[in-house]
């Protein structure tokens, strides 16, 4: 055991000691003894003896290792909007921990000790709080010191502040109005400084506390002039009372919307054993964590409430232990409610006072310019008919008449200067001097298009069709452009309307013309011949008629065995011998531009086994033919023989599949003399022999 000795000769003072625990002693409980005698110094040996005029109290010490204090978690940087709030947090694990904080202003500068005070709280908590934060205090780094009953500082790793810039918004964001349009601009930033104001109790003080009375006394301030959808930030009650053993107060808040908070309940127990009198400027705030027990009289300061949940003073019970419900209604009559609950104590409240501090929704006020800034397009009424000079201001009205940028900015008092934001107003003018699009004829099968176009906008476009002459309409999709093409049409779209919807949001939607489509059908074109068979030295006509008529007399065009005829024939008639046997199609342009092609037509070669020369007489140029059926290939012999027998002239000639029936075998007999020839055509290799005379004129 140890013993410490304390005189004292002032009435009703404070004695304070330090106790050193002994390194050999047990940890766990231990009693600690506190004798307090009147007048006659207690010495070491007296810690059992009787005396007449004192007190002894025994106390249990819970006596644990020391634990060097140690950091866990050092604060993170923060990022945070200028004028709003921000809080660092230090861990730390170990044997009493007290805290500090520190600050710089950048990385090059001295560390410097944070004290309690605009806009720091809580510079002795784990927690550091800066409220209301200016954009000076962006780049500050913070940094916590813990220290031990067994341990040095320590020093946690620094922390950043980053203090953005406010971002302005404005509604709206962006515009689109029509040519003349007066538009409303408005920021919607709330820039309120916090207000204090407080309410004094003025009737029915001093009050007194019935002894012994567990249902109690009230008295009441009456809230006014808190602007409704303000944001509360604390509540604060501060009162003096007398009373001879605080231990046995309890005290109730009851705000106007019926909820009810305890303050104070039964301090140190009921006890109130750290001073027994009074309260003088006791202030209980909604912010304080600071606990009233164990506070010493007449306890002047700041303290949390104690939340005790009983349902004294019966005049007004608790009905919640959180601050938050207090607060939905703020105007009206607060009530506070006090009992005494024990014998043999009286207590008198002098005053009391409820103070509320809050947020009204005050918007911003920004200076406001506008690309291009002449002519001047912004004024301060809904009318447009007074300018804006350039004073702060929440809301102007723009009317421009071209496509403008507005731009805004405002600063607050913390003081915070904002980014600057930029709201494009684009100026859209109504569609006028449209151009309709006109009626097409088109060809079945075939392609066309119709147009439209306007003056105004920016335009949007969208074509609509209707099937029944124009009573009821439909959008095309897809069709959103100033032309439509309209392709593959078919007989059913003939008389089909096409008319453009001309959209120039907002000012509204003008509707085109509707062109009149007409689909004409094909021409029924036809061709035919007399003769379909030739031979040698005979000719046929091929002729080609048209439903509708061509559109002239030179709107033919041929093909030849699937090929265009060469030289072209342009008219409705063609004349073909055996040398241009095959096939034979044409193809017609209408009166209407329609095109189309005719059936189509074989010429071939008739039959014969007649050997053909002409001309005959002949002057020495002259040509022979002989019918081939395809069947074989051969080759032809082809002899000249003059009166007295010799071959004055020869010729080959191969057939195959592919040569024509009549083959067209040419002779040259210019040299010879006039006279009577005779012509003989051999097959080489089946033998038949065809002859015919000729006669040779000089």
């Amino acid at each position: 055991a140890s013993e410490y000795t304390l005189i004292g000769t002032t009435p009703g003072g404070t004695l304070t000691a330090n106790i050193n625990i002994p390194g050999t002693a047990l940890t766990g409980i231990t009693r600690m003894r506190v004798r307090v005698d009147f007048i006659t110094a207690i010495t070491p040996t007296d810690a059992c003896t009787n005396f007449v005029f004192g007190e002894t109290e025994d106390y249990a010490v819970n006596i644990q290792p020391c634990v060097p204090v140690t950091i866990t978690s050092s604060p993170s940087s923060a990022s945070i909007t200028c004028g709003t709030n921000a809080s660092f947090t230090v861990v730390a694990t170990g044997s009493v921990p007290t805290y500090g904080w520190e600050f710089r202003v950048n990385a090059a500068s001295a560390w410097q000790t944070v004290t309690n005070g605009a806009p720091y709280s809580g510079a002795t908590t784990p927690t550091l709080t800066l409220t209301n934060v200016p954009g000076t205090y962006s780049g500050y780094q913070y940094r916590a010191l813990v220290t031990g009953v067994c341990s040095a500082v320590d020093f946690s790793a620094a922390a950043i502040l980053t203090v953005n810039q406010i971002i302005p918004v404005v509604n709206p964001a962006s515009a689109t109005i029509c040519t003349g349009t007066i538009q409303q601009l408005t920021l919607t930033n709330t820039v309120s400084a916090p207000v204090t104001n407080t309410f004094n109790a003025s009737t029915g003080l001093p009050l007194a506390i019935p002894d012994n009375n567990l249902t109690g006394v009230t008295n009441t301030v009456a809230v006014a002039g808190i602007p409704v959808g303000t944001v509360i930030q604390d509540v604060k009650l501060t009162f003096t009372m007398t009373h001879t053993w605080v231990g046995d107060i309890v005290m109730n808040l009851k705000a106007p919307n019926g909820q009810t908070l305890n303050l104070i309940g039964f301090l140190d127990n009921g006890t109130g054993s750290n001073g027994t009198a009074n309260f003088t400027n006791t202030s209980v705030d909604s912010l304080s964590n600071i606990p009233m027990s164990g506070a010493p009289a007449p306890r002047t300061g700041v303290f949390r409430a104690d939340r005790f949940t009983a349902t004294i003073p019966t005049v007004t019970p608790t009905t919640t232990n959180n601050w938050a419900p207090l607060l939905g209604t703020m105007n009206g009559n607060w009530t506070l409610g006090i009992c005494d609950g024990g014998a043999g104590d009286l207590g008198v409240l002098i005053s009391w006072s409820l103070s509320i501090t809050y947020v009204a929704p005050t918007f911003a006020q920004g200076i406001w310019t506008a690309s291009p800034a002449a002519p001047n397009t912004m004024f301060t009424n809904a009318a447009a008919t007074i300018a804006y000079t350039g004073t702060p201001a929440t809301t102007i009205y723009v009317n421009p008449t071209v496509s403008t940028n507005y731009s805004v900015s405002f600063t607050t008092l913390t003081p915070c200067t904002s980014a600057t934001a930029v709201v494009p107003v684009t100026v859209v003018n109504p569609v006028t001097a449209v151009v309709n699009p006109v009626n097409k004829s088109v060809c079945l099968n075939g392609n066309t298009s119709f147009t439209v176009s306007a003056s105004g906008g920016p335009i949007t476009y969208q074509w609509q069709v209707s099937t029944d002459g124009g009573v009821t309409y439909t959008n095309i999709s897809g069709a959103t452009s100033t032309t439509i093409n309209v392709t593959g049409v078919t007989m059913a779209m003939n008389n089909y309307r096409y008319r453009a919807v001309l959209t120039a949001a907002p000012c509204g939607s003008v509707n085109s013309g509707a062109a009149i489509l007409t689909v004409n059908a094909l021409p029924i074109v036809t061709i035919s011949s007399s003769n379909l068979a030739l031979t040698p030295g005979q000719t046929t006509n091929i002729t080609a008629s048209s439903v509708p008529a061509a559109a002239t007399a030179n709107s033919w065009s041929w093909a030849y065995n699937g090929s265009p005829l060469s030289p072209a024939v342009t008219g409705n008639s063609i004349t073909v011998g055996v040398d241009a046997l095959g096939t034979y199609q044409a193809t017609v342009t209408d009166v209407n531009g329609c095109v189309n092609s005719s059936n189509i037509i074989t010429i071939g070669a008739l039959a014969s086994d007649k050997l053909w020369i002409y001309p005959n007489p002949t002057t020495g140029l002259f040509q022979v033919r002989l019918f081939y059926d395809g069947s074989v290939s051969d080759r032809r012999v082809l002899s000249v023989i003059d009166a007295l027998g010799h071959v004055v002239i020869q010729r080959e000639f191969d057939l195959i599949s592919t040569t024509p029936p009549y083959l067209r075998m040419d002779i040259d007999a210019t040299k010879l003399p006039a006279g009577t020839y005779f012509v003989q055509v051999k097959a080489k290799y089946s033998g038949k022999i065809k002859s015919g005379g000729l006669i040779k004129f000089n």
